[in-house]
């Protein structure tokens, strides 16, 4: 009917725009439902997908470090063959997000 129709366009338009804000993952086929929640002031948001297998969280982790970014919180989830990390960074004292491209 149409408003199924409608009621589904706006579902699929709510989940765009909560990952699009939050990193939030739901109702997803290949990926698995992570909500990390609100982000704290003073924090960047970063989402990264990784395969899952052993040591990549901690290659994750380890790519902040070594640049001096301190993680304030983090989730990681994984469906299958893959993951998907919401991770926010304490940026008290970074002057700019220049300080972040080598993370990448």
């Amino acid at each position: 009917t149409e408003e199924a129709e409608d009621a589904a366009a706006s579902m699929a338009a709510d989940t765009i725009r909560e990952y699009l804000e939050t990193g939030a993952i739901r109702n997803s086929v290949n990926f698995p439902t992570t909500n990390l929640g609100t982000r704290a002031e003073n924090t960047v948001r970063f989402t990264v997908v990784n395969k899952n297998v052993p040591g990549a969280l901690a290659h994750i982790t380890e790519a902040f470090a070594e640049e001096g970014l301190n993680i304030a919180q983090q989730i990681n989830h994984s469906r299958g063959d893959i993951a998907y990390n919401v991770v926010d960074i304490d940026v008290t004292g970074k002057e700019s997000v220049v300080s972040f491209k080598s993370v990448q």
